[in-house]
């Protein structure tokens, strides 16, 4: 890990991502504990981390931008003004990594002051188990060495990828929340499951299992999806009945329209 050696690194916000990347950080050797401080407002999610983690916990956002070289704001976009405002005391010469979903680099840079060095990522939920996939980009004052910073941070939690923020609202809406996308099918396929007479504990080990099996299979064969839903679909077979209802309740325009909602959102999110 070049670009973390000897940095220090603080997390505001110790919720479900917060954690994710602290945890990242630490059980993949990419930093010690000692170089990671957290900040929370509540102190009951502050005492958690201090005793699973053993970081040390500040007192204040000021009290972690001053101590720290890199600043991840990992709270929740309402959140965010009040977050920068406090950070903008101590932070002109740190780079600040927000993870808050539709707040732009301009956005933060404006309510920092100054040239303030800026990466925006887009994570999502499995990075609670290593396995969550990041979207990057850099502000106007960012360098290439704080994308590269901010990569090794979001690789202890899964994979990376560098695009141009025009396409982060999309990114919002296809990956950060696409886990839910997927639940709700899952969820909607146990449901199916109990109402025709089966258990809720096996239906839900089928339907997980068929999941796990399907995405290792989609991303190790390199197959396009559609290629492999028709190799399960047999001509006048059960697939092939199951698809056509799924035709005919035109679930691909629904869900582009799902898609397109997200990004409405994400746009409204970042005019504040």
């Amino acid at each position: 890990m070049r670009y973390l050696k000897g940095k220090k690194i603080g997390i505001i916000g110790l919720g479900n991502m917060g954690r994710a990347i602290l945890n990242g950080l630490v059980s993949s050797g990419a930093v010690g504990r000692t170089s990671v401080i957290g900040f929370d407002n509540d102190p009951a999610k502050c005492a958690d981390v201090r005793k699973k983690y053993s970081i040390l916990i500040s007192k204040s956002i000021l009290e972690l931008v001053t101590h720290c070289d890199s600043v991840i704001f990992a709270v929740k976009p309402q959140n965010i003004n009040e977050v920068l405002k406090e950070a903008s005391f101590y932070g002109k010469d740190r780079l600040h990594i927000s993870i808050a979903a539709g707040i732009t680099t301009r956005r933060i840079e404006k309510a920092l002051g100054g040239k303030p060095r800026v990466v925006r990522v887009m994570p999502n939920t499995p990075a609670l188990v290593g396995e969550g996939i990041s979207a990057l980009c850099k502000g106007r004052y960012a360098s290439r060495s704080d994308l590269k910073t901010a990569d090794e941070i979001f690789s202890s939690v899964g994979e990376v990828v560098e695009l141009n923020e025009r396409y982060f609202d999309l990114v919002t809406a296809l990956s950060g929340s696409g886990p839910a996308y997927f639940f709700y099918l899952k969820e909607a396929l146990i449901e199916a499951a109990v109402r025709l007479g089966m258990d809720r504990k096996t239906a839900k080990r089928l339907v997980l299992k068929t999941a796990l099996g399907s995405a290792r299979l989609l991303l190790e064969s390199g197959h396009e999806p559609g290629l492999l839903r028709q190799h399960v679909t047999s001509k006048g077979g059960t697939t092939e009945r199951a698809i056509a209802v799924f035709e005919k309740a035109k679930i691909k325009e629904t869900v582009a329209r799902a898609v397109r909602a997200a990004v409405r959102r994400s746009k409204e999110l970042s005019r504040g």
